[in-house]
């Protein structure tokens, strides 16, 4: 079920016995979480009739024992599981041990009076298995998977206007691109900048570099940006900056082989007619970072991008044998990137 729909039956007092919260999105799990227990529990009652098990640590019998206890001075008692690792086609995380055919039971015949909350924060589960097929026959399901592009900006947007206010498009491109567009991310950035923005009710771009933080990857991005367009004293300055915060040479250098790797594989299947959807199921990766490497890889040319790469994989191999000083090998990766976009055609002839 979509999480605004049982949250809207939640709040008008329908509550089901057992639910199966399955996804990675945590913001929308942590506010299921949050809503049940204040749509269900007093402040009173929250002390003797809500539990929380992590069934890395705790056997799930202990777990259904609480469970099947009567509320204490209450309609309802509140128990979560979490960390049901069982449910997946993982390797077993720990050595508890728990009884599948007990739980199956409960399941079966759950208390009248308790709302088993099973917190599940995987893409998917092990279909294959049976307990798997019993918990999805028997409990309301509710989906917070990762959401998409177009969804992630819906939710901020309409989040914001309920908010009352506005932000710019230059401000909102950014603000996704600095929360790798992840919902709890961006949620865990606007509590600041709806603050910082109080007076004007109005997000700018300002506002989001100033206090939306980059994080290496995202100075990265803007790295092979300046370096792949001639910038050499802006992509001198980013380095310098870096180091000063404490990264190594080793560090960016590596990340940056990663995101040119990237590139020329993103080329190369742009090349072949995949669209981002496709390349992100080749890749397996998150389609927003496929996106942003179509951005960054389209126009130039495949042996551009892949005598870059090249440059990077020796580097790193020359800084873990000590041939030179890593410091003076990035400065010349740069300066000799310059140098390639002079001497060879950057952009493909349509």
């Amino acid at each position: 079920m979509d999480i605004q729909k049982a949250l809207s039956a939640i709040r008008k007092g329908t509550v089901q016995p057992v639910y199966l919260v399955l996804g990675q999105e945590r913001y929308l799990a942590d506010s299921f979480r949050r809503e049940i227990v204040k749509a269900a529990l007093s402040d009173d009652e929250i002390e003797f009739n809500l539990a929380h098990f992590d069934l890395k640590e705790t056997p799930v019998s202990l777990a259904l024992e609480d469970a099947l206890s009567i509320p204490f001075f209450g309609d309802y008692r509140i128990v979560f599981l979490d960390n049901p690792s069982f449910l997946t086609g993982e390797k077993k995380a720990s050595d508890v041990e728990h009884n599948m055919e007990e739980f199956a039971a409960y399941l079966e015949q759950p208390s009248p009076s308790t709302i088993l909350v099973i917190m599940a924060p995987y893409e998917k589960l092990d279909e294959r298995k049976k307990i798997v097929k019993k918990l999805k026959a028997t409990s309301e399901i509710i989906d917070v998977s990762r959401m998409n592009e177009k969804t992630v900006k819906d939710y901020t947007q309409k989040y914001l206007s309920n908010e009352g206010y506005e932000i710019s498009q230059e401000a909102f491109d950014l603000l996704l691109r600095l929360t790798d567009m992840e919902l709890s991310k961006v949620m865990m950035e606007l509590p600041k900048l709806l603050l910082y923005s109080s007076d004007t009710k109005s997000i700018t771009k300002k506002a989001v570099e100033d206090l939306v933080p980059k994080s290496l990857e995202n100075n990265i991005f803007d790295m092979v940006t300046f370096v792949m367009s001639g910038k050499t004293e802006q992509a001198l300055v980013l380095y310098q900056d870096l180091i000063l915060q404490g990264e190594e040479t080793i560090k960016i250098n590596a990340i940056l082989v990663g995101q040119f790797r990237l590139l020329v594989q993103a080329k190369i299947l742009m090349d072949l007619g995949y669209q981002q959807k496709n390349i992100a199921e080749v890749l397996k990766i998150h389609p927003y970072r496929v996106k942003l490497a179509m951005q960054q890889a389209r126009g130039f040319q495949l042996n551009l991008l892949g005598k870059v790469l090249d440059e990077l994989v020796e580097n790193e191999f020359k800084m873990k044998t000590g041939q030179m000083e890593k410091e003076l090998l990035f400065e010349l990766f740069i300066l000799k990137t310059e140098q390639q976009l002079k001497n060879e055609p950057i952009f493909v002839k349509k």
